[in-house]
């Protein structure tokens, strides 16, 4: 039998602007806080607070997406799991 990973879900997640730009906040598993920005898929790793304004938090289903976006995307997700057999 396959055990599967439970990620935990997250509702840690912002909207902000960054120095202009519109994108969400959040902290991965890595422990950094990241402004991610949905069109391009770009991350920023935050670093201060200069020019970044948090407007409000996402709804759960809105987080656990660009939380999955953040972490890849759902194909590397699925594909970078570790398999185990017994």
């Amino acid at each position: 039998m396959a055990t599967i990973a439970n990620p935990p879900t997250y509702r840690n997640v912002f909207f902000a602007h960054l120095d202009g730009l519109s994108g969400t906040l959040a902290q991965l598993d890595d422990g950094q806080v990241y402004c991610f920005h949905p069109d391009s898929g770009g991350l920023v790793p935050i670093s201060g607070y200069k020019g970044l304004t948090v407007l409000g938090e996402c709804g759960v289903a809105n987080a656990q997406m660009i939380l999955d976006e953040m972490r890849g995307g759902y194909a590397h997700i699925a594909t970078s799991r570790l398999q185990e057999v017994a």
